[in-house]
């Protein structure tokens, strides 16, 4: 079965698979959008060997120059391109401190290894807090031509050379299939290992991936050696390869196993379509440039054939490297939603496809450049226009006024005038600290934490681990052997609080252990706060045992020590937010009520202490052209949500719903920046250094709101 027709399906399936990944970057939707790229791998290891296999067939060796040059010639200018224009606009945007990171990326996608460096960084895929570099998504395409190093070899090696009428072939190919299938089951067994030990790293490593590209190499031996399948088993095929390639692309989730088990599910739903496709003519058209063309088409392909998602196939190598730029770089210096950045990625692509990726696809560099000038001036051209745009909205962005602080008048419902009692002086310097963010023109050179510490790779991560910050927050590592007596602070007799709640709460406790060491405060804090688990009894979709465990545990130690104060701090229920996803406001919020309902007999009062308000990823303003008038976030949503808790709460004996806005917002505007200290290194969580330096405020805050000092409970 050595055909080879034009393959709709497949450039339909390559469709599906950009399109997944691009939404999944963008909109953080679909759930296992990141599966695309598993996709592409068998699509690669696919029609990579089919091409070898015919060529071996038709000439009895496999020449590995000239599949090198090809490779070249296929995947080079447009990587070039993309890698040149992406480094120019990454040094008009960026600081030089990170410049020079995106710099040795550029030189690590240039020369196929990026996937190796992001693995010796330690680089978390998945992570939402560290910023990601522009040159993050070559890793795949440094899988790729990795794999493809050894294969033309391998396989060289495995069918030999021989005279075109040898009758060994068929022994040749079952001894391909046999080292080829061992080797693919080798790469997975420690896909599977890797990923239960080391997860970030197994996603970038070329041995946990080769297993998929090696899925693909044996479907073209099988589509090579077998007879074509018949029409209704190829058509059971397509069906059950598309059903699974959309299962796991709408439900799949990172903390399913990555690259193993997960991938496994469209990686064979994919061998399925290629192999049903090549017997059948499920995706074939009549445009055959070596062989008969199928002459039947399965009905259950036609979606693949779609002639929009063939389209968007064809540009699909183009699309895939241009996206990722745009989204990574574009709100360093605009505003603009991130839908904007994939349509001029889409249409960056476009013109790249047509200007430079075909161009030098069949011919060599010399004629390319002498039959194609008119069209790589046109796509010289469009490269330097996005290289123009880039400078002048980053240079416009850096001169327009700023924009006013907000008025001097609370809106309805703001206590903010609370920080103007000479009464509570931490609190007034604060709400000037806050002013003076507001009117911030530029970044101050001793930023702290500083840009180049939040954007790097696992920066939360070492904040609890290896920062000197982990005395403090290490004991709220999620899994950690927790023991309040290890994580107290403040000497007793005191005001006895303890502190629960998730990531959240975790990140707050630098404030509470300052409060707790200062003499004046009086005050002994136990941190009970753990990351990933929110002090509820709503059972989030990962942990579950784990946080019910550590939850019941605090419960147990509030009834054993009975504390003056329990203070819970979780996150803002986010309908965005993946931990919380199947989790409806309602059920979180009565999951926080049931708990506190729980521990309320223990404690002499509970305190609900809201996160800081959500808003911008600081990495996004910190390291590019805006300034901290473009990060400052309303208060909208905080206030919102504290009063549905009130409202929740307000049954609940001796709770409080603390309002905290005073001290991160001022009159419905929260700053990124107060004196020279960011407030989040990410969406949602505090700085430590943030959380420290509110701590007098926050005393103030409590003594006005009478919660310190704190009364006994009635029964011990």
């Amino acid at each position: 079965m050595q055909t080879r027709a034009f393959r709709p399906d497949i450039q339909g399936l390559r469709g599906i698979a950009v399109a997944v990944v691009v939404l999944d970057h963008a909109f953080r939707w679909p759930s296992g959008g990141f599966l695309g790229v598993d996709v592409f791998f068998v699509i690669s290891g696919f029609v990579i060997t089919a091409g070898l296999l015919r060529e071996h067939g038709r000439t009895g060796r496999i020449r590995l120059r000239a599949f090198a040059a090809r490779r070249v010639r296929r995947l080079a200018p447009a990587s070039l391109l993309v890698i040149l224009v992406t480094t120019a606009a990454a040094w008009v945007l960026l600081p030089t401190s990170r410049f020079a990171s995106v710099a040795a990326d550029a030189v690590a996608s240039v020369l196929a290894v990026q996937n190796w460096r992001l693995a010796a960084a330690g680089t978390d895929y998945f992570a939402a807090t560290a910023a990601a570099s522009p040159f993050q998504h070559f890793w795949s395409l440094a899988v790729e031509e990795q794999f493809y190093l050894v294969l033309p070899v391998l396989l060289l090696l495995l069918l030999g050379r021989r005279a075109r009428r040898d009758d060994r072939t068929a022994g040749r190919s079952a001894r391909a299939t046999v080292v080829i299938g061992g080797l693919t089951v080798c790469s997975l067994a420690w896909a599977f290992v890797a990923a239960a030990v080391d997860p970030a790293s197994a996603y970038f490593s070329t041995a946990t991936r080769a297993w998929e590209l090696g899925v693909g190499v044996l479907a073209a031996i099988a589509v090579h050696r077998a007879r074509s399948v018949r029409p209704w088993v190829a058509e059971c095929m397509v069906v059950i390869g598309l059903g699974t390639i959309a299962a796991s692309v709408l439900l799949g989730r990172e903390s399913f196993g990555m690259p193993a088990p997960l991938a496994l599910v469209p990686t064979l739903g994919t061998a399925l379509i290629l192999v049903a496709g090549a017997g059948t003519g499920a995706g074939a058209s009549s445009r055959s440039s070596s062989g008969p063309a199928p002459t039947r088409t399965a009905w259950a392909a036609a979606p693949l054939r779609w002639r929009p998602l063939v389209g968007l196939g064809t540009v699909s190598y183009s699309l895939y490297l241009w996206h990722w730029p745009f989204i990574v770089l574009l709100p360093l210096f605009t505003s603009l939603p991130v839908g904007i950045a994939v349509v001029l990625a889409l249409l960056t692509s476009i013109a790249s496809y047509a200007t430079v990726e075909t161009a030098f696809r069949h011919r060599g560099l010399r004629a390319t450049l002498q039959e194609h000038r008119l069209r790589l001036q046109v796509g010289a051209l469009a490269a330097l226009t996005v290289l123009t745009l880039v400078t002048v909205s980053g240079t416009a962005e850096r001169l327009r006024p700023l924009p006013p602080v907000p008025a001097a008048a609370p809106a309805a419902g703001d206590d903010t005038d609370l920080a103007a009692d000479d009464s509570f002086p931490a609190l007034q310097a604060r709400a000037d600290a806050i002013a003076a963010g507001l009117g911030a023109r530029s970044w101050p050179d001793d930023l702290t934490p500083s840009a180049e510490a939040i954007s790097a790779p696992g920066y939360a991560d070492s904040l609890t681990k290896t920062s000197s910050w982990a005395p403090t927050l290490g004991c709220s590592v999620i899994g950690a052997d927790w023991r309040a007596d290890s994580c107290t602070w403040g000497a007793a007799p005191g005001t006895s609080v303890m502190l629960t709640g998730d990531s959240t709460g975790a990140f707050s406790a630098p404030g509470w252990r300052a409060l707790a060491e200062d003499p004046d405060a009086d005050v002994q804090v136990r941190n009970g706060a753990q990351i990933g688990c929110p002090f509820s009894t709503t059972a989030l979709t990962s942990d579950v045992d784990t946080c019910a465990a550590h939850n019941a545990e605090v419960l147990a130690e509030l009834e054993r020590t009975t504390p003056d104060v329990l203070v819970v701090t979780n996150r803002f229920w986010d309908k965005e937010d993946p931990s919380l996803e199947g989790i409806t406001r309602e059920s979180y919020e009565s999951g926080v009520k049931g708990i506190i309902e729980a521990a309320r007999p223990h404690v002499g009062r509970v305190v609900v202490v809201p996160a800081t308000p959500p808003g911008y990823a600081p990495t996004g303003c910190v390291a590019g052209t805006r300034g901290p008038q473009d990060c400052r976030e309303g208060d909208a949503t905080a206030r919102a949500q504290m009063r549905s808790l009130t409202t929740l709460l307000d049954d609940v004996d001796e709770t409080t719903v603390l309002d905290t806005t005073p001290l991160w917002c001022s009159f419905g505007t929260c700053p990124l920046l107060i004196g020279n200290v960011l407030t989040r290194f990410d969406p949602v969580h505090v700085t430590p250094e943030a959380s420290q330096a509110s701590a007098p405020a926050l005393l103030d805050l409590l003594r006005k709101e009478d919660i310190l000092p704190g009364v006994r409970p009635s029964t011990p």
